[in-house]
């Protein structure tokens, strides 16, 4: 394993259990078992190994979303892989980690915020216009999409997980059913 992996991987481990914010340099190096100066020789700062790892989940997310997509020909079912792979990707993000991201690097929160709305608006506008089986509602593909990326922004975000004690599987299950579904019980 080269030092920049080893660096990031370890970085990753601490800031799990502990946020980002709350990972020294001093610990880093004693998690990763290097000096603090062959982390500096590698990474010029902190910020530095949040971008890299920010970098590598949006391009791993990127091609999980791709591969869940291929699963099937059906519109429900491609959904159905979508959302599994989704729940997966946000499993061992804790909300803490979410929370450290957004407020002390708003600028790669940003980026994960335009990258979630770029996919969501893609995929869904494609799934809803290409839906030769009839699975879905004849809805206008621009107004769920909006709708879909505001209700992301608004309940699977940090802050909205912390304060009511969610986990950010279950905030991302819920929501995709509330939207797949309705809230209407069968009767």
């Amino acid at each position: 394993m080269d030092y920049r992996r080893r660096i990031a991987t370890a970085f990753k481990e601490l800031a799990v259990a502990r946020g980002l914010h709350g990972v020294t340099m001093d610990e880093l190096a004693a998690h990763a078992g290097l000096s603090k100066k062959t982390i500096y020789r590698h990474f010029r700062s902190k910020e530095e190994i949040v971008a890299l790892l920010v970098e590598e989940l949006l391009q791993s997310v990127a091609t999980r979303v791709q591969q869940a997509l291929a699963l099937s020909d059906s519109p429900v079912d491609r959904v159905a892989h979508l959302i599994e792979t989704v729940v997966r990707d946000v499993k061992p993000l804790a909300p803490l980690l979410l929370h450290d991201l957004q407020k002390y690097y708003p600028h790669l929160w940003e980026k994960i915020e335009r990258f979630r709305a770029e996919k969501i608006q893609r995929t869904f506008e494609d799934l809803l216009r290409e839906d030769p089986q009839g699975c879905f509602r004849p809805v206008n593909p621009k107004i769920f999409t909006a709708a879909l990326i505001a209700s992301v922004r608004a309940v699977v975000n940090p802050a909205f997980i912390m304060e009511n004690n969610l986990s950010p599987e279950e905030t991302v299950r819920s929501l995709f059913a509330i939207f797949m579904y309705g809230v209407v019980a069968d009767r």
